[in-house]
C-alpha cells in the first residue's frame, strides 16, 4: 500500500511537470546523447524499450538512428505520456512501471534508461523486470542520478537545519556499490558500473528549488515546513560556500550502466 502511494504521488508530480520538463531537461538530453551511443546499432536492435522515456524527445532520436527497429517508449506518468504521443508518431508510445513491465519475456534486443532509476525504490526488482523482458543477447544500459547529486543542497540543508536536522525528510540515492549489488541479485552477469560528476550552475537557492519543483524532483514531505527565515539562511550559507562564476554551483552524480545476460 505504501509503495502504491508512493508511486502515485511521484506518477503525479511527473505528470503535472510535463509542459515544463522539456524546456528545463538539456542536462538530461546530453546525457540521453550519450548513454545511446553505447548501444551498437550495428547489432542486431530490432527491439528496443526506452523505460522512463518523460516527453520522448530521446526515444525519437532513438528512432532516427535505427529507422528499421521497432522502438517502444514507455513512462509511467500520464502527463509524459500524453506529451509524447501529442509530438511523436515514430516510435509506440506505453504507459507502464518499470517495476512491473507490461511486456513479455525475451521481448526486445536492447533496453535502454535515461536518469529514470533514482526514483525506484526496488533497484534489484525493477532490474529484474529490465533482465526478463531481454532477449538472451541483449543489452541494458542505462543512467542514473547517484548519491552525490545536489551534495551542496543537502550539506546546506542540514547545517541550516540546526536540531531539527533528523526531521529533514531527505533521502539520498543510490550509489555505484548499491547499483552494482542490484544489477548481481537482478541476475545480470556481465556488467559494469562507473560513475561521473557534473556541475552545473544556478542563479540563487531560489531558482534552483523552482527548477527541482517544475521537474516534480522536490515533492517534500508536507509535515516539513522550510520557512523564510530558515530559507534565507540556508541561501546565504549555500552562496557563501557553494558559488561559481555563474551563480551557486550543484553537483550532479551520473552513475552509467552496462549489462549483457
Amino acid at each position: 500500500m505504501i509503495l502504491k502511494q508512493l508511486n502515485q504521488h511521484i506518477r503525479r508530480a511527473f505528470s503535472n511537470s510535463a509542459i515544463h520538463y522539456e524546456v528545463l531537461a538539456g542536462m538530461q538530453y546530453e546525457i540521453g546523447r550519450e548513454l545511446i551511443k553505447t548501444l551498437d546499432w550495428n547489432e542486431n536492435c530490432e527491439q528496443i524499450l526506452d523505460i522512463g522515456m518523460g516527453t520522448g524527445k530521446l526515444t525519437n532520436r532513438m528512432s532516427h538512428l535505427c529507422p528499421g527497429s521497432k522502438i517502444v517508449g514507455m513512462d509511467f506518468a500520464d502527463g509524459m505520456v500524453q506529451e509524447a504521443k501529442k509530438k511523436y508518431e515514430t516510435f509506440t508510445v506505453v504507459q507502464g512501471n518499470a517495476e512491473a513491465l507490461p511486456f513479455l519475456d525475451h521481448s526486445f534486443d536492447a533496453v535502454a534508461s535515461n536518469l529514470a532509476y533514482q526514483w525506484i525504490k526496488d533497484l534489484p526488482g525493477a532490474f529484474t523486470e529490465a533482465r526478463r523482458v531481454l532477449k538472451g543477447n541483449g543489452k541494458f544500459c542505462a543512467t542514473l542520478f547517484g548519491q552525490q547529486t545536489l551534495s551542496e543542497l543537502f550539506t546546506t540543508l542540514e547545517t541550516c537545519s540546526g536540531k531539527d536536522k533528523k526531521e529533514l525528510p531527505l533521502e539520498r540515492l543510490p550509489d555505484e556499490n548499491d547499483v552494482r549489488a542490484a544489477l548481481a541479485k537482478a541476475g545480470f552477469k556481465d556488467f559494469e558500473v562507473r560513475s561521473e560528476i557534473t556541475k552545473t550552475h544556478f542563479d540563487d537557492l531560489t531558482s534552483l528549488l523552482q527548477w527541482l519543483k517544475l521537474i516534480g524532483a522536490n515533492q517534500l514531505n508536507r509535515k516539513y515546513f522550510i520557512g523564510p527565515r530558515r530559507l534565507a539562511s540556508a541561501a546565504q550559507h549555500y552562496e557563501k560556500n557553494h558559488s561559481g562564476r555563474w551563480g551557486i554551483v550543484a553537483s550532479f552524480e551520473v552513475i552509467w550502466i552496462q549489462a549483457k545476460l
